[in-house]
């Protein structure tokens, strides 16, 4: 966080709750204060009467650029331990999500990169600008995805195709996504914070306790998976993030990354996934 300001947003526009990632300095990465209260924010929002859908965005040039590898380094004497802090922030804003009576919207511009990457996917309609690109990230940090990413991409696409998605060394673009089914829109950037609104509005204006209990029914036979999926990414993460490649590639990626934020291009975020 910088300058005190609240790293994560929440506003209610009309039935609409709008949560807004609010570190755009650093490309909305992921740290361990922006998860907990990103997830403080969604349980919030869902229990707010008035609000019948949740919107999801971030400040700035990019939805979500993934963990915060300046922290990550911050931590170098203890980085598995303050790898699991964030895991488990992020994974308990994952189920919060998943649970959530509300449809959720995200709008993805720029990079959704590792830990923007599952929470894009964790939602049930993407909106995406056309300068919106998907990066899963984590084997350059050398390690494995957490948020569900694996879960999320297999449940959509097959295991072979989600693999080949998570070792793809190119970003996904935004209409390549579209093609995929993984966005459901693909409008210009200037475009996208009204047609992501107007997504969610139009999910709002159906009755809500018929949405909850669809929404509920369709969660319901894959929650226990995703469970289990993430604690299955947790442990595989750890064992990774325990490994002197991690710690290394951590430290070369977080020394590139502390000259990249004032690059004019969002694609220079950091982009590792930890919690994020």
């Amino acid at each position: 966080m910088s300058g005190g300001a609240a790293p994560v947003t929440l506003a209610v526009d009309g039935d609409v709750a709008i949560v807004t990632l609010n570190r755009a300095a650093s490309f909305n990465a992921i740290d361990l204060p922006l998860a907990q209260e990103l997830h403080a924010a969604v349980e919030e929002a869902g229990a707010r009467p008035q609000a019948r859908a949740l919107l999801l965005h971030g400040a700035g040039r990019s939805f979500c650029g993934g963990g915060d590898v300046i922290a990550m380094q911050r931590h170098a004497h203890d980085l598995p331990a303050f790898v699991g802090q964030v895991i488990d922030a992020f994974h308990a804003l994952m189920l919060s999500l998943a649970r959530l009576r509300l449809p959720v919207v995200a709008a993805v511009q720029g990079s959704a990169a590792g830990g923007g990457y599952s929470l894009a996917m964790a939602a049930d309609v993407v909106v995406a600008a056309r300068s919106a690109r998907f990066v899963v990230a984590y084997p350059r940090l050398g390690t494995s995805t957490d948020g569900g990413l694996s879960f999320r991409l297999q449940q959509r696409l097959g295991p072979q195709r989600a693999l080949a998605l998570l070792l793809q060394e190119e970003p996904l673009q935004a209409e390549a996504a579209l093609a995929l089914g993984l966005v459901q829109e693909v409008v210009g950037d200037d475009a996208l914070p009204a047609r992501a609104l107007a997504a969610a509005r139009r999910l709002a204006a159906w009755p809500a306790q018929a949405v909850a209990e669809l929404r509920a029914l369709a969660q319901a036979p894959s929650l226990p998976e995703l469970q289990a999926q993430l604690d299955r990414e947790r442990a595989a993460f750890l064992r990774c993030a325990a490994t002197p490649e991690f710690a290394a590639r951590v430290a070369a990626f977080a020394a590139k990354s502390s000259g990249a934020t004032s690059s004019s291009h969002a694609s220079t975020a950091p982009s590792s996934p930890s919690a994020a």
